[in-house]
């Protein structure tokens, strides 16, 4: 297990049962296919699910890597808001009374534990710097501190759960065509609708062609 994800999941805030509908944790099968991703992953970079990936974890959504290295990696799914509204999950915070933020799904594993995007001039305290303005974090003292601040630039994200691959897993995947990387951008995260975030980034690679003697 790198640093980066050693220190988020131990400041990760616990959730209480929250029903999660729609979502499980089949695992992929096997599909064949060929990378046609030019960009290597990193940390700060979005993964594009491809057309062919029928996992229902992971069909037509988009990764934030949070981590990634020789030990493994780590991500949240961006694109998939659930009916649960956040201050549904945290009943007791009264900085969430009246807003309608709500609670996304960032991946398969670990439902009941929550994690913070967050969009900031600032680094907020106890958070991990993923790229430019935007920081990750599981600590309820970060979600209320990014609540209380005023102006279009600074944002919150809500998380339960999030995506996982073991040493050289997501490389595999990458190859058999699974997965496109691209450069991540704040807006695309905070502004740009979740249903509208996987149809434009997978468009940046619907003219991209393979030679049919590779």
């Amino acid at each position: 297990m790198t640093s980066v994800l050693t220190r988020l999941l131990l400041t990760m805030l616990c959730l209480p049962t929250i029903s999660l509908a729609g979502f499980n944790t089949i695992p992929a099968a096997a599909r064949p296919g060929k990378s046609q991703s030019t960009t290597a992953p990193a940390k700060g970079r979005f993964l594009v699910a491809s057309r062919n990936l029928r996992d229902p974890n992971f069909a037509e959504t988009v990764v934030l890597l949070l981590d990634y290295g020789p030990r493994g990696s780590m991500g949240i799914v961006i694109n998939r808001p659930t009916e649960v509204l956040l201050a549904t999950a945290l009943p007791h915070l009264a900085e969430l009374r009246g807003r309608d933020d709500r609670l996304f799904v960032g991946g398969p594993v670990s439902f009941n534990a929550m994690f913070l995007l967050v969009r900031a001039r600032k680094k907020p305290p106890s958070s991990e710097q993923i790229f430019a303005d935007v920081y990750a974090s599981g600590r309820l003292s970060t979600l209320r501190q990014a609540l209380r601040q005023k102006g279009k630039t600074n944002r919150v994200r809500a998380f339960a759960g999030y995506a996982g691959w073991g040493p050289g897993q997501l490389e595999q995947e990458i190859a058999r065509g699974d997965w496109h990387v691209t450069e991540a951008d704040a807006a695309t995260i905070f502004d740009v609708p979740a249903r509208d975030i996987w149809p434009k980034l997978i468009e940046r690679f619907s003219g991209q062609w393979t030679w049919a003697g590779q």
